[in-house]
């Protein structure tokens, strides 16, 4: 007896069915038994071709029938996206080389951007320090003029007349009082002859030749300018004192064949700043001669007089003091008329 709501039995279920019960074990049987694993549970075999047809669909047959139909969903979404897979496999060629051959470009043309913009930063990075280095030597060169034109590094000599030195010196010819010349150079035909005369150098003659008188004054005066090759510091003064050594050094010991004596050398302290006098005697041609030289230095001017007597017979002769006087009254007017010259 069936209890409400259950299933009818089977037919080969009823217990009275002795020739269902043994077909289906032959049924059975008949068909060999697979393993469990090889079992197809959503396969053929399960049908429901042995019901009865008022028997209607078990849970067990619509719940067979539900989840094949989801398997076979699955199955068809797995098969898509394969095939899918498989396509985009089989369609890979030219046109991804074609699609991939802009994108390699454009890496390139970035990558090219990229090296650009490292390059303009190096170049105003050079730039840069390139005006830096510009503003730095500039500056060093505007503080060495600077520095130079407010303390100017000392010359080794100097090239300009030094304050209190002589531009000009006077003329030789009037240099010379009267008074002197009427003293040591006395009677008449007394003549003059001016040898050179300019700014800085003048050179006059004074001679009386008149038994039993002959006599001849020379003076001269010469401005030295400042010249390197001069000892000290190479002023005008220096050179007029190297070269009244020198000229000393000469009277001394003349040259070869000169008609003077090596002279006698006497400093005179009361004549300029340097002076002294020299006395020697001169033969030619059988006339003697007394000659008396005085060298003085004033600053950058040097004055030289000379004057001579001659020994011969038919002249007086003149001893050397009356000469070495002469010479030095001569000297001393040449240095009072120097005294008004202009200065530096």
């Amino acid at each position: 007896m069936a209890h409400p709501g259950s299933p009818p039995r089977r037919l080969s279920e009823r217990p009275d069915d002795k020739h269902g019960r043994s077909r289906e074990r032959s049924r059975r049987a008949a068909q060999p038994e697979r393993p469990r694993w090889q079992v197809d549970a959503f396969g053929p075999d399960d049908t429901d071709a042995d019901l009865p047809p008022w028997a209607g669909p078990s849970r067990v047959t619509v719940g067979t029938r539900y989840r094949g139909a989801a398997a076979e969903s699955r199955v068809s979404r797995n098969s898509g996206e394969a095939g899918a897979r498989l396509d985009d496999a089989l369609h890979t060629g030219p046109a991804d080389d074609a699609a991939e051959a802009p994108r390699s470009r454009m890496t390139a043309r970035r990558q090219g951007r990229a090296a650009a913009a490292r390059l303009r930063k190096s170049r105003r990075r050079v730039y840069r320090w390139s005006a830096v280095g510009i503003v730095v030597c500039v500056v060093g060169a505007v503080i060495t003029v600077i520095a130079t034109q407010s303390s100017p590094k000392p010359t080794p000599y100097v090239t300009s007349l030094l304050p209190g030195e002589f531009k000009s010196v006077p003329s030789a010819c009037a240099g010379v009082s009267p008074a002197v010349l009427a003293q040591y150079l006395p009677g008449a035909g007394r003549t003059t002859t001016n040898q050179f005369s300019g700014p800085t150098q003048s050179q006059c003659s004074f001679t009386v030749d008149a038994k039993p008188v002959f006599r001849l004054l020379e003076v001269s005066a010469q401005a030295f300018q400042p010249f390197a090759a001069a000892s000290g510091n190479g002023s005008a003064s220096a050179y007029a004192s190297d070269y009244l050594a020198q000229a000393r050094a000469t009277l001394i010991k003349p040259p070869k064949k000169s008609l003077l004596s090596p002279a006698q050398i006497t400093a005179l302290s009361a004549l300029g700043q340097q002076a002294f006098a020299a006395i020697q005697r001169e033969q030619a041609g059988g006339i003697v001669s007394d000659v008396v030289t005085v060298v003085v230095r004033d600053r950058n001017v040097l004055v030289t007089v000379v004057l001579s007597a001659q020994e011969t017979p038919g002249f007086t002769p003149t001893s050397v003091a009356t000469l070495q006087a002469g010479a030095t009254a001569a000297a001393q007017d040449m240095l009072a008329k120097l005294k008004a010259q202009p200065v530096a």
